[in-house]
């Protein structure tokens, strides 16, 4: 087991998963065992804006947060140290903002659209994306009604999921340049840090279920997978054959994303209604895969927020973080990765005097959050404000 592990992550992840790993299987949802440090924080006004913040990501070089707005189309450049506006610029324009996010080196940033119920129930998602130059803040590429698009390591394309087909466009002129397709493909879209290896989401493959031995006798186990359960394959990125499936049921897929290593794979999925254990929370799961292997991992976490949670993890690998939703109100869980406990919990309590100028309550908001350098600060949205959370573990 400990050369197994030694061998997924040599760079990020390692010592985080080894202990938990050899604790065997671990679905983090222990909340007796946490601790609350909401109390050391600090809430800070980006400039004189009144809108709603939504989406936060750190550059990759560390020297400015981006952060995206709801209603209309503010979107920030922050120096996070010296908290103030380096830039504005007018991108987006959706009702209720964006999720941020920075390719590898920080040329492009894309932003996804979000909703305030952002997923039709037990279909696919299709929304709305947008590629921007970070330096100029000038548009380079949108792309309406798609499952997934993401940027590949190189910054030289844009690669789309939309229907059955995987898509490459010429960044940044935006030229279609090449695509291929995969039957009955979901939402799930990742390209692998290294560039050789494309992951798709999609329905399963009955033939692969039908020679499983553990549905050959269990034909209403066999329907149920087949009817509500997804799989992820490996595609090769120059030749887009299949190298393989991993061997893992997962429900509705709606993000996947590599370690930095591409050593795990993180997939956020979703049961279909008629799949889920509760009746009155949602539930979310994130999965995790050793991708050298290409094996399922031994981890999860969950997460009952009312939309797809942003999660993330520190920069010195000990730390993970994800949005969930306590009794009342949003949160954010922090897990200690070397024991697999929460460790501290943040409570965003509604503020029920504090609106924005169209007149909306900053409950409206969903928190996105990143960890700073320091890996002892947490930022995150609230409303029109950004709180700094000092983590005290």
């Amino acid at each position: 087991m400990n050369d197994q592990i030694d061998n997924i992550l040599t760079t990020r992840f390692l010592n985080p998963f080894k202990t938990i790993l050899l604790a065997g299987f671990m679905m983090v949802m222990t909340m007796a065992n946490a601790q609350s440090s909401s109390t050391d924080f600090e809430r800070v006004s980006i400039g004189d804006t009144k809108q709603i913040l939504c989406g936060l990501s750190l550059a990759p070089d560390q020297s400015y947060l981006a952060i995206s707005s709801i209603q209309s189309f503010p979107f920030y450049k922050y120096d996070y140290e010296n908290r103030q506006v380096i830039e504005e610029f007018n991108v987006g324009n959706w009702y209720a903002g964006s999720k941020v996010e920075h390719s590898k080196n920080g040329k492009y940033i894309l932003l996804q659209q979000l909703f305030y119920l952002d997923w039709a129930l037990n279909k696919d998602r299709e929304v709305d994306f947008e590629i921007i130059d970070a330096a100029t803040g000038q548009r380079v590429k949108r792309f309406t009604e798609y499952h997934a698009v993401t940027i590949t390591p190189d910054e030289k394309f844009a690669v789309t999921l939309t229907a059955d087909e995987i898509a490459f466009w010429e960044l940044p002129s935006g030229n279609k340049s090449r695509s291929f397709k995969v039957a009955n493909a979901t939402n799930g879209l990742a390209i692998s840090p290294d560039g050789k290896s494309i992951v798709v989401s999609h329905h399963t493959d009955e033939d692969i279920i039908k020679k499983d031995p553990k549905y050959k006798k269990n034909k209403k186990a066999k329907k149920a997978a087949i009817k509500y359960k997804q799989q992820i394959s490996v595609f090769d990125y120059e030749t887009f054959e299949r190298k393989t499936t991993i061997a893992e049921l997962y429900d509705i897929v709606y993000r996947l994303e590599y370690s930095d290593n591409g050593g795990v794979l993180f997939v956020l999925q979703i049961p279909h209604m008629k799949a889920q254990n509760s009746t009155t929370n949602r539930q979310t799961y994130i999965s995790t895969v050793d991708m050298f292997a290409v094996e399922p991992l031994r981890i999860g976490f969950t997460s009952q927020a009312p939309y797809e949670p942003d999660f993330k993890v520190s920069y010195d690998n000990k730390l993970f973080g994800v949005v969930s939703k306590g009794t009342k109100f949003l949160e954010i869980h922090i897990y200690d990765l070397t024991t697999g406990k929460m460790i501290a919990r943040f409570e965003q309590s509604y503020r029920l005097f504090e609106k924005t100028e169209a007149g909306m309550t900053m409950a409206d908001s969903r928190i996105s959050f990143v960890f700073l350098p320091d890996n002892k600060t947490v930022v995150m949205t609230m409303g029109p404000h950004l709180i700094y959370w000092h983590l005290d573990i």
